[in-house]
């Protein structure tokens, strides 16, 4: 993918935002994988193959349009660049969710705390019913995090890599995670499949992205001690990858964040991560300064690598 391509992207997405398109390629995606998902757990076989075939014709009905679309653009000649960059913005989600966390903090400023939890029930799957400010900050904090790992940098490095087709391939495994990977009866086999190759994907650019926040943290120090903070509490949680990023805005910020928290109804004993106070409203400015300036070091290193790659 060309240089161009990205930043027309990257415009389109800080211009545009996610737009809430009925016909958004991921809204169109999200509604095909649970009809998907009804078919395949027909199958006369174990729960996980039925996930493994689940993965696989969900993987290969958002890909096959994708390829084809990007193939006939290469024949366009300098429309090609505004081709790929349209097919990249819809995968990217950069700049959606700092401005809903930015909502989310207009929300509490005006209604306070019932106002921050409706706001946040969109934006996470945990349960928000009593969570006070502490929980609803470190709630919105380590969705920003964990953001700015699956949507951004994942996207933009892939697609510097592979152009739309890998960023795409990206971006439904991430969608297909979200769906069906759950440690829950339901899906703890049939989504295991969707679940590990989310993980694949996430592993480079989680760690990647716990560096650009140190990076983007204010000083050396300050940066040496963010990447020390993302690897000593990187592991933590059961997901391989969250807690690098998790763990370097901890460490950015100063705070402490996850903990136990709960899932549908039932208590997950989430480890705690950094070793500073509990966050409050007046870390979400700090919060989001610090996402947008990681973001400008992302798009910067997916630029210079599509120069590396790919030329002009």
């Amino acid at each position: 993918m060309s240089m161009l391509s990205i930043v027309i992207a990257l415009v389109m997405d800080f211009v545009l935002g996610d737009p809430a398109w009925e016909w958004h390629p991921v809204r169109i995606f999200g509604r095909v994988i649970p009809r998907v998902e009804g078919y395949c757990r027909t199958f006369p076989v174990s729960k996980r193959t039925q996930g493994v075939i689940f993965l696989a014709m969900n993987m290969s009905i958002c890909l096959v349009p994708i390829l084809v679309l990007s193939f006939a653009a290469s024949f366009m000649g300098p429309l090609r660049h505004v081709v790929w960059g349209a097919e990249l913005y819809f995968a990217l989600g950069g700049t959606c969710l700092a401005r809903e966390i930015e909502g989310l903090c207009a929300a509490m400023a005006r209604g306070g705390l019932s106002a921050g939890r409706q706001k946040l029930r969109l934006l996470v799957s945990r349960d928000v019913d009593g969570m006070d400010e502490t929980a609803i900050v470190s709630s919105a904090i380590e969705t920003l995090s964990e953001n700015f790992s699956d949507s951004a940098v994942a996207t933009l490095l892939y697609a510097a890599l592979g152009g739309p087709v890998l960023a795409w391939a990206h971006r439904a495994s991430n969608t297909l995670d979200a769906m069906v990977g759950y440690k829950t009866e339901q899906y703890a086999e049939f989504g295991r499949a969707s679940a590990r190759l989310d993980d694949a994907f996430n592993f480079v650019p989680a760690r990647v992205s716990a560096l650009l926040t140190a990076c983007a943290s204010g000083s050396v120090a300050r940066a040496e001690a963010v990447w020390n903070a993302s690897f000593r509490w990187g592991r933590a949680l059961s997901s391989p990858n969250s807690g690098y990023p998790i763990a370097a805005f901890a460490g950015a910020l100063g705070v402490t964040l996850c903990g136990p928290i709960r899932y549908f109804g039932v208590m997950s004993e989430k480890p705690y991560i950094g070793n500073g106070p509990r966050p409050t409203i007046l870390e979400m400015s700090g919060a989001l300064s610090l996402y947008w300036n990681a973001l400008a070091l992302a798009s910067a290193l997916s630029l210079a690598l599509a120069r590396l790659i790919h030329g002009l």
